[in-house]
């Protein structure tokens, strides 16, 4: 029994320790989204996403290779450890430059093994690489920026599996981090107000992941989705990403236009997908994201979400609703009724809320439409809003089921509706239905 007891205890203290790391990680990754919303020369953010990205993976040291397009090469824009050295690589040559051929991450504990490595600097510096962590930093549509890489580990071992997830949700921060700078350049080259509007709306769609996913037959699951952005630029937002066992979708409305809007768009987006990539709580995913958004944000300028995790196994939906539209359930017999949903508060308003976490099993053939008010109150000639009762009006009249026809049908609807009606809103549809795992 003695033997048992020690094992017991320590155990707990390596479950302690892992949830301690795990909790001073995501504090960083939610101080870098703090960062990115107040900070706006690029090369003082990178520098902090820099010094964060080795505290939150370990590491001695951590550069940033921006992608050169034009000639398909990578250069240091930020590296510790490198004085104002700058190191140019070709696409392909090195270990960062094969992951920016590849799109891949790449992790490896034994360098001086592995053929990409090149040891020509330390020896040159007389520095020892121990150990590489190397992600792609991507854009939404999939297209290499450049590519982030930490460099020896400095607890025992190389780094693991949750370096690895953790270095993803840094590439995601540097992803922003450089498309907001050629948002900013642009908006300096282009002095009209409406050239920059524009502008800013390319920003907000890029950001957002491409709403056409072509999945594996044994995925378990079809996903689409779409945001018809009005003219001025608003605060929509949608987000979602999976793994072999789980689907994390998100839909969300920022309070007011503009250009403020969509700064908060974008910080509400980075702030959800930073806490979805470590945990699969719903409530506790809106309730970091709002003790945040509070301290950072204007109470003006609050957020509506619904978001959710599915599980491709057995079709049960963990979610959560922050002052959100109800979603439709859509059921594989062909019936259609709103998904019973606390409404929650919004985010951003108040410091501290308990968001509370639902859950519903859906069979296979089963699906799930969410959308933005943007949809309910698009208005027609004669200023009558298109309503939820026309939406669920919609769904039930739509023969097919699969996702991409779900919203082409739901936008034929409101474009019929509102004809030649001027459009006041952003308009988010998504539209998932679960398959059930392939035998």
């Amino acid at each position: 029994m003695a033997d048992r007891s020690e094992t017991d205890v320590s155990s707990s203290g390596e479950l302690g320790i892992a949830d301690s790391r795990m909790a001073r990680a995501l504090y960083a990754l939610l101080e870098l989204s703090k960062a990115m919303s107040s900070e706006l020369d690029l090369g003082a953010l990178l520098a902090t996403i820099v010094e964060e990205a080795s505290s939150v993976v370990e590491a001695e040291r951590t550069s940033i290779f921006v992608y050169d397009q034009a000639r398909d090469r990578l250069w240091s824009r930020v590296a510790q450890g490198m004085g104002e050295r700058t190191i140019e690589l070709a696409v392909g040559s090195g270990v960062a430059g094969d992951v920016a051929r590849t799109l891949r991450l790449s992790n490896i504990p034994d360098p001086y093994s592995d053929p990409r490595f090149d040891p020509a600097w330390d020896r040159e510096s007389g520095f020892r690489t121990r150990s590489i962590l190397s992600a792609p930093v991507l854009d939404s549509g999939g297209r290499l920026l450049g590519v982030i890489q930490s460099i020896n580990k400095t607890r025992n071992g190389g780094f693991d599996a949750q370096d690895e997830t953790l270095m993803l949700a840094l590439a995601s921060h540097v992803a922003v981090a450089l498309e907001r700078a050629q948002l900013t350049r642009l908006y300096v080259e282009n002095e009209r107000y409406e050239k920059a509007l524009e502008l800013a709306h390319q920003i907000q769609l890029r950001m957002l992941p491409s709403g056409t996913v072509e999945t594996d037959p044994g995925s378990g699951f079809e996903i689409h989705a779409h945001m018809n952005p009005a003219r001025q630029v608003g605060g929509d937002l949608y987000d979602f990403f999976w793994d072999d066992d789980r689907l994390y979708f998100c839909v969300g409305d920022v309070a007011g236009k503009g250009v403020g809007a969509a700064l908060v768009m974008a910080v509400t987006k980075t702030l959800c997908r930073a806490n979805a990539s470590l945990q699969n709580d719903a409530a506790r995913l809106f309730s970091s994201v709002n003790e945040r958004l509070h301290e950072d944000t204007d109470a003006t300028m609050f957020v509506t979400a619904f978001c959710g995790f599915l599980d491709l196994r057995d079709g049960r939906l963990q979610y959560c609703n922050a002052g959100h539209d109800r979603p439709f359930l859509l059921t594989h017999d062909g019936k259609v009724h709103e998904l019973e949903s606390e409404p929650g508060l919004v985010l951003g308003v108040l410091p501290k809320y308990q968001y509370v976490l639902q859950e519903v099993t859906l069979e296979p053939g089963d699906g799930v439409f969410l959308y933005t008010d943007g949809i309910t109150e698009a208005t027609n000639a004669q200023d009558e809003f298109f309503t939820v009762e026309r939406i669920l009006e919609a769904l039930e009249a739509c023969d097919e089921r699969t996702p991409p026809e779900v919203v082409s049908f739901v936008s034929k609807a409101v474009e019929g509706f509102v004809r030649n009606a001027p459009q006041a809103d952003d308009m988010t549809m998504m539209s998932i239905r679960f398959l059930g795992k392939a035998p």
